[in-house]
């Protein structure tokens, strides 16, 4: 049995007529019938009663009726879900992102993607960003969006591994207990000196936040005293409104604190992190993979 024969039955059932469902399908009567005659053949069912004026069902062909019109039903689903994700708008995405860009530069470019893609599902996760060029390059994820200080250099670690395409400057700002709240805007970055600064471990491969500030210290020609490694720039930030220390983050995160921190400019100017989308070489795409891609970088700002 198959879908032809499923069709032409159901048309005939349809009709009551072998002659009216011949003409519903712009087919002739005899192949139409021979065709119906060898499904019941190949079924050792009879599935209509014949008669003068046309033909009934059988309480088989009722059955075949209600589960062959499922059938169809549900063919016409798959078949309209493999052409969407033929032409990118359904797929699985895997998707991993730090929160740094995720809070605020991601949502307009998700927004956009469900509604172009809305047969796509996309699976976000928050790894650190030598974790999420791990399962980059173990093709667990899709597409990986990091903050880092130096694109360039990122990609040359990965050469002919991943692809490193700058998506959006992330401007740096210093993250500050409350009892800062009459520091001034902007505040010398010489002045904090004495202050505990927290930073993201470095990752061999990984240029971020670390080497920019401490870019920025070797310009000042200072350095501070104390200085406490966290896992991420999120666990900083309960730390830092407890009065533990203080950090510099994208301007993004600092408002996502809301009145926990206070945001303060720097006098000195302070290289910005950089959000950049990174693909595997090594992997094939799929279509919804292509179009988020697309959408991404057709977006990007330098």
């Amino acid at each position: 049995m198959d879908l032809r024969q499923i069709r032409y039955f159901l048309a005939v059932a349809a009709e009551g007529s072998f002659s009216r469902a011949a003409n519903t399908l712009h087919m002739t009567q005899p192949p139409l019938s021979l065709a119906i005659g060898q499904l019941e053949k190949e079924l050792g069912v009879r599935l209509l009663d014949r008669h003068p004026h046309g033909v009934s069902c059988t309480e088989a062909g009722a059955f075949l009726v209600t589960q062959g019109t499922q059938l169809l039903k549900r063919t016409r689903r798959i078949e309209d879900q493999l052409r969407d994700m033929g032409n990118g708008t359904a797929g699985q995405l895997q998707l991993a992102a730090v929160p740094s860009f995720s809070w605020s530069y991601l949502t307009p470019l998700l927004n956009r993607f469900s509604l172009e893609a809305p047969g796509s599902v996309v699976e976000l996760s928050d790894p650190t960003p030598q974790e999420a060029l791990n399962q980059l390059a173990a093709g667990t994820i899709d597409i990986a969006i990091v903050a880092t200080g130096n694109a360039k250099a990122l990609q040359g670690a990965y050469e002919n591994e991943l692809s490193v395409t700058p998506l959006q400057e992330m401007p740096l700002v210093a993250a500050l207990p409350p009892s800062f709240r009459d520091a001034p805007d902007p505040i010398d970055m010489s002045s904090l000196m004495g202050e505990t600064w927290l930073l993201p471990q470095l990752y061999p491969r990984f240029p971020g936040l670390p080497e920019l500030v401490n870019e920025a210290w070797t310009k000042l020609g200072r350095h501070p005293s104390r200085i406490r490694t966290v896992s991420t720039l999120q666990t900083a930030i309960p730390l830092i409104a407890a009065g533990m220390g203080i950090g510099v983050m994208p301007d993004s995160v600092s408002q996502m604190a809301g009145s926990h921190l206070v945001v303060r400019r720097f006098v000195q100017p302070i290289t910005p992190l950089q959000g950049c989308l990174v693909s595997s070489l090594r992997h094939a795409r799929s279509p919804a993979v292509q179009k988020f891609i697309d959408m991404a970088l057709g977006g990007a700002r330098p």
